[in-house]
């Protein structure tokens, strides 16, 4: 399969999942209760969190050495052996802490619920495990096979299976089924047991893989509790399960957001890499810049409208059950511009071996957790949200600052920065100082101010970076339109 297939079909099979998680979170927000529902998405964090917790890094050690060792298949198997163990074990760790975990927090579950919470925590740590092996081997079209049954069994179940509006414990259940579905269609027999494979691997190497596990399961807890959901227990302790229920619809709609504006750099990556790998660092550092100036216009322009139409896109996605809670989502959608430096981050992590990332990551979880106690208290989910969008805003700012002084002046633009800044908090206190102001009103407010974003955000040689991308996109659509027919496309 090439590049560009495996590309395709690791985006598809990221895109159907999300997808199907979030018709599956709007299909129950209307089914459940508000306290059923908060009771679900609690317990959503409680399997992604222990699952986390418990991996140890293995997922991410897979997708790396199924990979560098598939040219030496007994190398492979060795490794392979050594994995299954955890590949089996550490899924089921994490479903008896999940199981612990609703039982410590207090959720006000029957035991057959806890015991179906534990059972989807336990199927989906093996999926994750199953996956992370195919995507070291490259097996996409697995991936994407898996991910999409599940995602019909998923939404389908959601919309049959009687869901009674007071309990979670069959929302738990059709998750553990579906869950289960995309560990049948992802199960694969990766490597073999060859007599070589049965002498083991070398103690320096079993020690490299083991230290390279342990730093990615500690970033990617520390990431996971600063860019997901870290706050939800803080919102659970005080504000119970209602205040879960709204809190966390605000998040998915948000976390939809994220997923749309970073959709343009998701292949930025590894170029980037092999620039700064081969020596061409100016080169990176400048197309770093031209990524960070179209993220700032994406990001700028979707928080602009998720925060000008922020009561139509909960009523939409949850009902009008969670249209009230608007006010949560538009102060969240100022920390969607926090996104615009990932190709920053990404360039400091290679300049700093991923010190920098690891060091700002620890930062934000502290001011994350400070501020949610002492601002949930105080003001409730709006503190909630502020919390987040000020962790992330004050990562987003230290990103700048290092790869300021890192890569120079050039490496970022501070007036296009200001600009999305100033303009995308201004549609935010806006929409939450006219709480009475209409659709077309909003709507009218929103095309100013995306007019302005189009205007301000710059290139580097100072031409509008938005009428920019308008005149090449009409230039193109007048040549197709004047191409004849069966002339060959460019």
């Amino acid at each position: 399969m090439s590049l560009v297939r495996h590309s395709a079909s690791a985006a598809a099979a990221a895109i159907i999942l999300a997808g199907s998680r979030f018709t599956l979170a709007a299909v129950l927000a209307r089914e459940l209760s508000l306290s059923a529902f908060g009771q679900f998405a609690y317990g959503q964090w409680l399997v992604d969190i222990s699952f986390l917790m418990c991996s140890l890094g293995v997922t991410a050690a897979a997708g790396r050495y199924f990979a560098e060792y598939r040219h030496d298949p007994l190398l492979l198997s060795a490794v392979a052996l050594r994995w299954r163990r955890y590949a089996l074990g550490l899924p089921l760790a994490a479903g008896l802490a999940a199981g612990a975990g609703s039982w410590v927090s207090g959720m006000a579950m029957d035991p057959t619920a806890t015991v179906w919470l534990a059972i989807w925590t336990f199927l989906s740590g093996l999926w994750a495990m199953q996956t992370a092996a195919l995507t070291g081997l490259q097996r996409f079209n697995r991936i994407l096979l898996a991910n999409l049954v599940t995602g019909i069994v998923m939404v389908c179940g959601a919309l049959v299976w009687p869901l009674p509006a007071s309990d979670p414990a069959n929302a738990f259940t059709l998750m553990a089924f579906a869950t289960g579905t995309g560990v049948a269609f992802s199960a694969t027999r990766i490597g073999g047991r060859p007599p070589a494979a049965r002498r083991g691997i070398e103690i320096t190497r079993w020690r490299s893989i083991r230290s390279y596990a342990a730093n990615m399961w500690i970033t990617a807890l520390l990431w996971s509790l600063v860019w997901s959901r870290g706050e939800m227990p803080i919102v659970r302790a005080y504000l119970g399960d209602l205040g879960v229920a709204h809190y966390a619809a605000a998040l998915t709609v948000f976390g939809g957001a994220i997923q749309a504006v970073m959709m343009a750099v998701s292949g930025l990556a590894p170029h980037l890499t092999r620039l700064w790998g081969e020596g061409r660092r100016p080169e990176a550092i400048a197309l770093a810049r031209k990524a960070m100036d179209l993220q700032l216009l994406a990001c700028g322009l979707g928080s602009v409208w998720l925060a000008c139409l922020s009561p139509e896109l909960m009523g939409i996605a949850f009902g009008a059950a969670y249209r009230g809670q608007a006010g949560i989502l538009v102060i969240l959608s100022v920390g969607l511009l926090a996104m615009a430096v990932s190709a920053q981050n990404h360039l400091l992590q290679l300049a700093t071996d991923a010190r920098f990332n690891r060091n700002s990551t620890l930062v934000g979880l502290g001011v994350l957790l400070t501020f949610a106690v002492w601002l949930v208290i105080g003001f409730g989910l709006p503190g909630a949200a502020f919390a987040r969008t000020l962790a992330t805003s004050a990562l987003a700012g230290m990103s700048l600052a290092v790869a300021r002084s890192h890569f120079g002046r050039g490496a970022y633009s501070p007036w296009n920065v200001g600009a999305v800044v100033v303009l995308a908090v201004s549609s935010g206190l806006l929409t939450l100082g006219s709480p009475d102001a209409t659709l077309p009103l909003r709507a009218c407010a929103a095309l100013g101010a995306s007019a302005l974003l189009g205007a301000a955000v710059r290139h580097a040689d100072g031409r509008a970076l938005g009428s920019a991308m308008l005149v090449r996109l009409g230039n193109r659509m007048w040549l197709t339109l004047r191409m004849p027919t069966g002339a060959p496309r460019l």
